[in-house]
């Protein structure tokens, strides 16, 4: 992959780190406030809890993508971006531009899904 298209992925990937952490932050402290107002009965804390339980699982899903990103920077610096981690081939330019932390062509993608190996 050459320098520009490099320096773009890198520059897109710093931006979804930047949105991630700042939605990460913003979810963590919604979960936390959850039900500071007090429950007024067993259906208010019921309810509590749901949406605390709802807000922490986006902030699990957006941690794990946190860390996708993460692994895609240090990808292109150590020189291995827009590389299938399974077969070594090159990730379409297609895909990197939609999901730009791909690991995995599409080919390696749709068969370790089908195998149930990874599921993102």
């Amino acid at each position: 992959m050459d320098r520009e298209k490099l320096n773009y992925h890198r520059e897109k990937l710093l931006q979804m780190r930047r949105e991630l952490v700042d939605k990460l932050n913003e979810r963590y402290n919604d979960a936390m406030t959850v039900g500071e107002d007090g429950a007024k009965d067993s259906a208010d804390e019921a309810y509590n809890l749901y949406n605390k339980n709802l807000l922490l699982g986006r902030v699990e899903t957006d941690a794990l993508k946190l860390r996708l990103v993460e692994q895609a920077l240090q990808r292109i610096d150590n020189g291995t971006y827009g590389v299938c981690i399974e077969c070594e081939e090159d990730i379409d330019d297609k895909r990197l531009e939609y999901v730009p932390f791909a690991r995995y062509c599409t080919d390696c993608k749709t068969e370790l899904e089908k195998k149930g190996l990874i599921k993102m």
